[in-house]
């Protein structure tokens, strides 16, 4: 072993750990981009979130939909709903979504899809292995 301390050998093996592996929170989704323009609210990078997330588009729009209680248009990067909502609101639902349908329950890592079981969708976590229902 030589003369090598435990702690220093520790130390030396935790500095080769790279970043990304190292931090627990290497998941980072894009603040949402929100525009009030007259009678509408525009989420300008509504592609790149869902892209972070890595779920269904359709899903993520509905949900918004359903969550904020307004109808709107989705474009190809960007979502304009109806009405004057607050960014504050937006960013609520969007938090709620990824609660719900993205982080696991048990070790809160974002590694997640759904997967069929008979007639019940499951969120199955990709790191720790465990399942639980959801809604879609």
């Amino acid at each position: 072993m030589g003369d090598y301390e435990y702690d220093t050998l520790l130390n030396r093996a935790r500095d080769r750990i790279p970043t990304d592996i190292s931090e627990r929170n290497r998941w980072t989704m894009p603040n949402p981009e929100i525009l009030v323009e007259g009678n509408q609210t525009i989420i300008r990078n509504f592609s790149a979130i869902v892209d972070a997330m890595d779920r269904d588009a359709n899903h993520v729009y509905q949900y918004l939909i359903n969550e904020l209680g307004t109808s709107g248009t989705r474009e190809q990067i960007r979502v304009m709903l109806k009405g004057r909502i607050p960014p504050k609101r937006i960013k609520e639902k969007i938090v709620g979504y990824v609660k719900t349908y993205i982080l696991c329950d048990q070790c809160m890592s974002p590694d997640t899809s759904f997967i069929k079981e008979g007639r019940t969708t499951l969120l199955k976590c990709q790191a720790c292995g465990a399942t639980r229902p959801v809604r879609l």
